[in-house]
């Protein structure tokens, strides 16, 4: 791992002559401004607002994740058919960690950056928020958090199977997300990835308002048990894999 700060910038380097960096810095912006821009003429509640823009950003996230995760693992074999990453002397698990890392950075600040202005505007611009940022940066962790297994999981099909693949099912992780915060998904998000990050927050949301809701009630304990293990279990595959893959077909 002593070759772990290296591989980060030359990743880093590497991403600067696609849109990666500038797809995580308009990406907050243009998220941020448009739900601002639609509640300084919406006569919702303050809460009503506050919880249907952390909903948004959670829902939008798998089709976000599938596409910079493609964006990357495509990086890789334009330049070289994934030599650079499989011929490094670096060894394989710190290769792998330094892609990740380096997505979950630029996902990390992203999503602070987009619950950072949204608070402050919504604060500040509409004179109705009541929330400081502590409350909007801890939603913005909660939704981070939760979506380690989706990074994991569109980073080994992104490399696998291409971009097209993580793209279709980021896709359609975000309408499962949609879907999952209906009555439909009750007894079934604990269960389903996609939905993690727009439950969890949800729940923390409603908490905040002082409001209680029984665990048996919200899934919230199965939720955290699925989520943490699930991830840890997909972390440790998703290495193993790498360390046996091979690189992708050329016709693919």
């Amino acid at each position: 791992m002593k070759a772990l700060p290296g591989l980060l910038r030359a990743d880093l380097l590497k991403m600067q002559r696609t849109p990666f960096l500038l797809i995580h810095l308009l990406t907050p912006l243009i998220g941020a401004g448009l739900f601002l821009a639609y509640y300084s003429i919406s006569a919702a509640s303050e809460a009503g607002k506050v919880m249907a823009f952390m909903q948004a950003i959670a829902c939008a996230y798998p089709t976000v994740i599938g596409l910079v995760c493609a964006m990357t693992a495509e990086q890789e074999a334009v330049a070289g058919r994934f030599q650079g990453m499989l011929g490094l002397p670096a060894g394989r698990t710190t290769t792998f960690f330094s892609k990740l890392l380096l997505l979950l950075g630029f996902s990390l600040g992203a999503v602070l950056i987009t619950f950072a202005l949204f608070g402050t505007g919504f604060s500040r611009v509409l004179h109705q928020g009541s929330h400081g940022l502590l409350f909007y940066g801890t939603g913005a962790v909660i939704i981070f958090g939760s979506s380690l297994f989706l990074y994991l999981l569109h980073l080994t099909v992104s490399l696998h199977f291409g971009r097209g693949a993580s793209i279709g099912i980021g896709i359609a992780g975000s309408l499962i997300a949609a879907l999952m915060l209906t009555g439909l998904g009750d007894a079934l998000w604990p269960y389903i990835p996609f939905a993690w990050g727009a439950r969890f927050v949800s729940l923390w949301a409603f908490a905040h308002t002082g409001h209680s809701i029984s665990p048996a009630v919200s899934g919230q304990t199965a939720g955290l048990w699925v989520c943490i293990t699930a991830t840890l279990m997909l972390g440790l595959l998703s290495v193993l894999w790498f360390q046996r893959w091979e690189g992708r077909p050329a016709d693919d």
